[in-house]
């Protein structure tokens, strides 16, 4: 996207936002997108607040990159929280500041914490994947999985002392 194609000014831009001067957030008051991402409107295309606001006040943003929040505030369009990052990048930022939906913050999880600790613990106890599976309605792919920690990796692994 070229901001110069888009009639939106820095002036113009920072009369759209609230400041949070606890946080240093300037928060987009424009049409925001289910995920809480600023978004406006150039002729019929649509465009996220923040690359734009990226554009107008640091410039062009490279093919491939991502206009990245350093506030984790998807509505804050103020410049200086804002960094240009890779795909990748933005997805491990993401995790390290445990922000993604893994687990059972994942809206589509079938299992909670609790849950993959009792399967956990009945496969260490000799139980069969199978029995497990059927126990907690799930696959027996999945069961084996969890025991091996390719999936709820990042929950703590039971004592096997």
């Amino acid at each position: 996207m070229d901001v110069r194609a888009l009639p939106l000014t820095q002036e113009r831009i920072e009369a759209k936002v609230t400041r949070i001067p606890e946080a240093g957030c300037w928060v987009w008051m424009g049409t925001t997108t289910a995920g809480g991402y600023g978004q406006l409107l150039s002729g019929n295309k649509k465009h996220y607040a923040h690359r734009v606001s990226y554009e107008a006040f640091i410039g062009p943003i490279p093919n491939g990159m991502m206009v990245c929040h350093a506030c984790d505030n998807p509505c804050c369009v103020n410049p200086s929280h804002l960094f240009l990052g890779t795909a990748k990048q933005n997805s491990e930022d993401m995790a390290s500041k445990n922000r993604s939906t893994f687990g059972g913050k994942n809206p589509m999880s079938k299992l909670n914490a609790s849950q993959v600790a009792d399967i956990r613990r009945l496969v260490a106890e000799g139980k069969t994947q199978q029995y497990v599976a059927d126990l907690y309605a799930v696959s027996r792919r999945l069961v084996g999985m969890i025991a091996r920690a390719q999936r709820w990796a990042k929950l703590e692994q039971p004592c096997t002392s």
